[in-house]
């Protein structure tokens, strides 16, 4: 027999280096001959789309000029600035503010240049449709704007840094300010539980994110459904044992990552776009927020679906098959 069940779970997760240690991080922009901006800063891609979401950035700041007119120089400590390290889900926010700041230090630095070819102040010119206008109607290009700079003997590069809000370390009590962002995030799991085997299967995961504002979405709901992937690993298969110091799971036939068949069929993305006093962009982070609900809500639905609670993980079919025999917590 099978039988379905619908669980609920809330998490919440710091981002950002925590207890006093300085988070920082810096964006090189430059103009070059090919009307091309190049953007750099050593921050390791880890798969969450940082190029992405940094050129995104500089695009908006720049009067959405098309991502093709920016290029992405790959990290490299010796030719670009430091981004920090990539963990603690810092780098959208910090990186990405550094980000923001870098581009409107090229934008006001291009309005500058630009300004004398127009006769006109910095502040009255706009920058759109890759060229620069004053208040006339009359415009000058990049090529124009790269020329001018040339002859002038200015350099059309710039950089732009963020330093997230300074926090201590915890006082002898654990208290203090250690950490300077939350997320929040509640889950809703579906389940179905074949009583006869102990076989659990996810049928549905509704998430409802807070992150601060979104950068780029598409990109926020494919580290939704990666990370619910990751954590139902955690949850249902995953589960490293030994023996007087020998391990016994030493391959993935014996250590259970979920495949492509284990994901569920519907994995929902909800975003509530709260900002935050956080530099310019408002963003808070995501990365391993979205993992930490999972279980707890899986957990759950599997009480919902049967009426016992399995509280040794992961929640394998044995585990889940000995509990519905004893109908007692699994403790």
């Amino acid at each position: 027999m099978k039988k379905k069940g619908i669980g609920f779970a809330s998490a919440w997760q710091g981002s950002n280096l925590h207890f006093g240690h300085p988070d920082v991080s810096t964006v090189l922009i430059e103009l070059r001959e090919d009307q091309k901006f190049y953007v750099g800063v050593a921050a390791a891609d880890l798969g969450q789309g940082i190029p992405e979401t940094t050129a995104l950035i500089v695009s908006r700041v720049l009067g959405n000029l098309p991502l093709d007119k920016i290029v992405m120089i790959d990290p490299d400590t010796g030719a670009t600035p430091d981004g920090g390290a990539t963990g603690a889900s810092r780098q959208t926010s910090v990186t990405g503010n550094a980000a923001f700041n870098a581009a409107n230090n090229m934008l006001d630095l291009l309005k500058s240049v630009s300004s004398e070819l127009l006769n006109t102040s910095p502040s009255e010119v706009e920058f759109k449709s890759a060229a620069f206008f004053n208040q006339d109607g009359e415009n000058v290009t990049l090529s124009d704007v790269i020329d001018e700079a040339k002859n002038i003997g200015t350099s059309l590069s710039v950089i732009g840094s963020f330093k997230a809000p300074s926090t201590e370390d915890l006082d002898e009590k654990g208290q203090g300010y250690g950490v300077n962002q939350f997320g929040y995030a509640t889950y809703v799991a579906e389940v179905e539980v074949d009583t006869e085997t102990g076989e659990v299967d996810v049928l549905k995961i509704s998430t409802f994110v807070d992150a601060g504002r979104i950068i780029r979405k598409i990109g926020a709901e494919m580290q939704v459904e990666g990370g619910v992937t990751m954590a139902l690993g955690h949850t249902l298969t995953e589960e490293f044992k030994q023996e007087n110091g020998w391990p016994l799971t030493d391959s993935f036939t014996t250590y259970l990552i979920p495949s492509i068949y284990d994901v569920p069929p519907e994995i929902s993305a909800h975003f509530v776009e709260e900002e935050v006093p956080f530099g310019q962009l408002g963003a808070k982070g995501l990365a391993e927020l979205v993992l930490v609900p999972v279980a707890p809500a899986v957990i759950n639905a599997i009480y919902d679906a049967v009426g016992v609670y399995v509280t040794s993980l992961p929640a394998t079919p044995e585990r889940v098959l000995q509990a519905i025999k004893d109908q007692t917590p699994d403790l």
